[in-house]
């Protein structure tokens, strides 16, 4: 059934690279509806790293998915990799946060961040021992706070 979508991903994504004239290949990453990573490599001037056009793109893609298969899929569409890097420095910012949390013994209230960062805080730290997180806050103002369990 995966394939069914990785191959809906394809054809969504070589037609409108013609439509844009541009030029790239992509990797469809995941194995389940709720992790799919689509990558866009190349030159691909009308597609910046983080832009509202990407966003707007990957809301499409998850509108024409649901059309073709019936079901919700969660894609992430990145370019050259930027997403998948800024994961792995939240990742590294995240276990950081907690080390500090656990030594001095207090809360840490992060800056407001998109919900696809605030929640991959919250994986990093999961199971990570004597660490509790949560968000706060409404909209554009929604933050992770990381604190030490009994606080």
């Amino acid at each position: 059934m995966m394939e069914n979508v990785k191959a809906e991903i394809r054809d969504f994504l070589q037609e409108l690279l013609a439509i844009m004239e541009e030029e790239a290949t992509f990797e469809i990453e995941g194995d389940s509806y709720e992790d799919l990573y689509v990558n866009l490599t190349g030159s691909l001037f009308s597609l910046p790293e983080e832009s509202p056009i990407l966003t707007a793109l990957e809301h499409l893609l998850r509108v024409y998915l649901r059309r073709k298969t019936g079901r919700e899929c969660e894609v992430i569409l990145d370019v050259n990799g930027a997403i998948k890097r800024r994961r792995a420095e939240l990742m590294r910012f995240a276990l950081n946060a907690a080390e500090s949390a656990l030594r001095e013994h207090k809360r840490i209230r992060l800056n407001p961040m998109p919900a696809h960062e605030r929640r991959t805080i919250h994986l990093t730290l999961a199971n990570f021992p004597g660490i509790k997180t949560y968000s706060i806050g409404d909209g554009e103002e929604r933050r992770v706070v990381i604190e030490p369990e009994g606080a």
